[in-house]
């Protein structure tokens, strides 16, 4: 009787670009079989060691064989429950991923020797992470025991300042929130992160004598072990990751540090990148407001609240006057100029919850939770008097503004769409009405019927429809 020949790993997808990138980086020793979900059932009995599955083409639960499972998804929600135990890993999944993937489908390797330098241990992928603040809180207080040390603190690197940024930390002594790199005097950190090399030490004080640099405070290094390691991608520094105490695990060696440091750093670098393209895609370039999409998610979101908690919640649509005759006159340049002076003074009278969005050409919104109308309209008072008192200049030339202000306080049970046509109303009476002033709404009747509209962006005023009756407030001539 012949045996059946052992496979490796069993892939389930119906992800052909997954599929593809797994046989991509497969060892040549290792061996892999790719099954459609529909090829695949969940009493299939299959000589493997490995089965990887897909959770974005499956939604049946695998069977409680002893295999080790890794679980490929896009979004955890969506994931089914009471899966057996496994390692969950996001798609989409860089080369390195992969890499340590496949390696742990061979012989594990002793944890404190690796056999090489490229040796990367399993663990690693519990820090393949794209959200930045959930990635920072894991390296430092996760990663620290699997490398041997009990406290750490992460520091971002700010290129545009040239500091290093505290951004999480375990130490119970205070830290400085900003180190800057041009001054490398007295600190280790930054003069590890110049040179670029990951320092571990048993001898802390020694080694500062040896980079002719102060003695430190002795709480710094209790036991004078720590790892300073810098964080570099492609050259560049991305942070650094400062580590100390020895705890009861062993360490681990520095032909292993360098590979783990590698894949931490792309990590991070990753994460950032991530956030800051989210943050892109919710703010409007030229004037750094939020933009539409970000308006109707909040807007969404604090309609909840107000709801859920009883509390007011009031919006600001704003329109600016003569922004045409500005273009007209000056050029675009020059409205652009004055739409960026403009969203400095939107941001000049803001509270720290408040919020702002351009809607789109010359209009833009404020946002104004946990506040009544009569606060609104002390805001706007406020925002109308700031836009219309501080002209902005374009090469020499004023460019006076005044704005027309509505303003609207939410009432259920109106959803985001109908919040932001009361105040869109109550603008456009304020145009009607002279402009340069601000116009509360205040109609009583129930609000229009919802409407089907394209998109979620603005609700645009019909010209042809009856104002609103509207009490205007008497804050600029007309």
């Amino acid at each position: 009787m012949v045996a059946s020949p052992r496979i490796d790993v069993v892939l389930v997808t119906a992800d052909a670009p997954l599929r593809a990138a797994v046989e991509r980086h497969r060892p040549p020793h290792a061996q892999l079989t790719c099954l459609d979900p529909a090829e695949w059932s969940v009493a299939q009995s299959v000589p493997a060691a490995h089965l990887w599955l897909d959770l974005d083409s499956i939604r049946a639960r695998p069977p409680d064989t002893p295999v080790r499972r890794v679980y490929f998804y896009s979004r955890r929600r969506s994931t089914p429950a009471d899966l057996p135990p496994g390692l969950f890993v996001r798609k989409p999944c860089s080369a390195t991923v992969f890499q340590v993937l496949w390696a742990g489908t061979g012989p594990a390797p002793p944890p404190i020797a690796p056999p090489e330098v490229g040796w990367l241990p399993g663990w690693l992928l519990h820090f393949h992470e794209l959200r930045l603040r959930a990635l920072c809180h894991k390296l430092v207080h996760d990663l620290p025991p699997l490398l041997g040390y009990a406290t750490a603190s992460l520091y971002l690197h700010d290129p545009g300042r040239a500091v290093l940024e505290l951004v999480e930390s375990t130490h119970t002594r205070p830290l400085e929130a900003l180190v800057p790199l041009d001054d490398p005097a007295g600190h280790l950190m930054v003069d590890v992160a110049l040179s670029g090399r990951v320092l571990q030490t048993t001898q802390a004080a020694a080694e500062r004598r040896g980079r002719s640099l102060p003695p430190a405070d002795t709480a710094r290094y209790p036991d004078e072990a720590c790892l300073v390691a810098p964080l570099r991608v492609d050259g560049r520094l991305v942070g650094v990751l400062n580590l100390c105490t020895t705890s009861a695990g062993a360490t681990v060696p520095p032909p292993a540090l360098e590979p783990i440091c590698a894949f931490v750093a792309r990590a991070l670098h990753y994460a950032r990148r991530f956030e800051q393209a989210q943050t892109e895609a919710r703010v409007d370039a030229l004037t750094g407001l939020f933009n539409p999409r970000w308006l109707m998610e909040t807007l969404e979101r604090e309609i909840r609240r107000a709801e859920r908690f009883d509390s007011p919640l009031s919006l600001l649509m704003i329109d600016l006057d003569g922004l045409k005759t500005v273009n007209d006159r000056e050029g675009h340049a020059a409205g652009d100029a004055l739409l960026q002076h403009v969203a400095t003074r939107i941001r000049g009278v803001l509270r720290q919850f408040d919020g702002a969005a351009r809607m789109g050409g010359d209009e833009f919104v404020v946002l104004l939770p946990s506040t009544d109308l009569a606060g609104a309209q002390r805001v706007a008072r406020r925002l109308l008097e700031s836009v219309r008192d501080g002209d902005a200049r374009f090469r020499g030339v004023a460019l006076p503004i005044t704005a027309s202000i509505g303003a609207a306080q939410w009432r259920a049970p109106w959803d985001a769409l109908q919040l932001i046509e009361m105040a869109d109303r109550a603008m456009y009476a304020a145009k009607q009405t002279g402009r340069n002033r601000v116009v509360s709404y205040a109609d009583e009747t129930p609000p229009p019927p919802e409407r089907d509209r394209p998109g979620a962006a603005r609700v645009a005023h019909d010209p042809a429809a009856e104002p609103p009756r509207s009490t205007p407030i008497a804050l600029g001539s007309g």
